[in-house]
C-alpha cells in the first residue's frame, strides 16, 4: 500500500468515525399508526448497521460496549442499538459473551432486546453439536415479549442457523459462506451468509458483512453489515433475522485487532 492511498483511507476512517462521531442525522419518519416500533420494518426489504467506533478500543485497545446505527437504503436512521455486557468478557472471552443489545427509535423507546446468554465456545460450526457452546439470541419485542429466536445449528462445514417463532417453530434458515475471514487482509472475502425461506432451499435474501478498508478493520472489531429480505415478511421475523445479524458479528467477528 503506497502512502497516499494509506493516508487517504486513515483521513477517512478518521473523519467519518472518530472526529464527529455525533452527526446530525437525519431519521426515518415514524409510520402513521405505529403502536410499537416494529412498523418501522413494514416498508423496508434492506438494513445497514454500522458500529460506531468506540475511542477507547482504538487508542489503548480495552473493548468498549458495541453501539451500532441501523439505517434504511436511503441513509436515513431507523434505530440506534446498545450493547449492556460485562467488561471481564469482552476483554477474554469476546466471541462467547452473555449480553443483552438495546434497539432504540429515536424518541429512546426500547423497540427490541436481544439477549445471548454466555457459552463457553464459539466461531466454529460443529461447536453446535454441544448445548454448552450451541450459540443462540432471544428477540424480545417489545422487551420481555418474546418473538423469536436465532439458533445455532450442528454442521460439519458452514455456520448455519435456525429462526424461530415464538413457539420455536423452524420458519427460516442463514448458511455461512465456507471461509469466514476478518481482518485487515480480507478484502477479497465475500462473508456472506444467505437467507434461505421455510423450503430450506430458496434464497431470499443475505447478510453480508462489509470490508471497511484496510486502517479500519486493523485498528478496532467496528464492523459494518447490511441485511437483505422479502418486504412482505413479517416484522417480527424481520426483528429475529435482525437478531441474527449481531448473532453472526458478536459470534464471528468480535475478535480484537491484534496489537504489536
Amino acid at each position: 500500500m503506497n502512502g497516499a492511498v494509506f493516508m487517504s483511507q486513515t483521513n477517512q476512517f478518521l473523519g467519518n468515525n472518530i472526529i464527529n462521531p455525533q452527526q446530525q442525522q437525519k431519521w426515518m419518519d415514524k409510520p402513521i399508526g405505529d403502536t410499537n416500533g416494529l412498523a418501522y420494518l413494514r416498508s423496508l426489504d434492506s438494513l445497514l448497521a454500522k458500529q460506531v467506533v468506540s475511542m477507547t478500543e482504538l487508542i489503548i485497545g480495552i473493548p468498549s460496549q458495541a453501539k451500532y446505527g441501523i439505517f434504511n437504503d436511503r441513509g436515513e436512521q431507523v434505530y440506534f442499538a446498545f450493547e449492556e455486557s460485562n467488561i471481564c468478557q469482552r476483554m477474554y472471552c469476546p466471541k462467547t459473551r452473555r449480553f443483552d443489545l438495546h434497539i432504540v427509535d429515536n424518541t429512546n423507546q426500547e423497540i427490541i432486546r436481544i439477549k445471548r446468554k454466555f457459552k463457553c465456545c464459539a466461531g466454529c460450526c460443529w461447536c453446535a453439536c454441544c448445548d454448552g457452546c450451541r450459540q443462540e439470541v432471544i428477540v424480545e419485542s417489545p422487551p420481555g415479549t418474546i418473538i423469536g429466536f436465532v439458533t445455532q445449528e450442528c454442521s460439519c462445514w458452514r455456520m448455519k442457523y435456525i429462526l424461530k417463532d415464538t413457539t420455536e417453530n423452524p420458519i427460516l434458515s442463514i448458511i455461512g459462506p465456507g471461509c469466514i475471514c476478518d481482518g485487515p487482509y480480507a478484502a477479497c472475502c465475500e462473508n456472506k451468509f444467505t437467507l434461505y425461506g421455510t423450503d430450506g432451499i430458496t434464497e431470499i435474501g443475505a447478510i453480508h458483512k462489509k470490508y471497511r478498508g484496510f486502517i479500519a478493520e486493523a485498528l478496532t472489531t467496528a464492523d459494518t453489515f447490511t441485511i437483505r429480505m422479502p418486504i412482505d415478511l413479517d416484522v417480527k421475523m424481520k426483528a429475529v433475522a435482525l437478531g441474527a445479524l449481531f448473532l453472526i458479528d458478536f459470534a464471528n467477528f468480535s475478535e480484537p485487532p491484534q496489537r504489536h
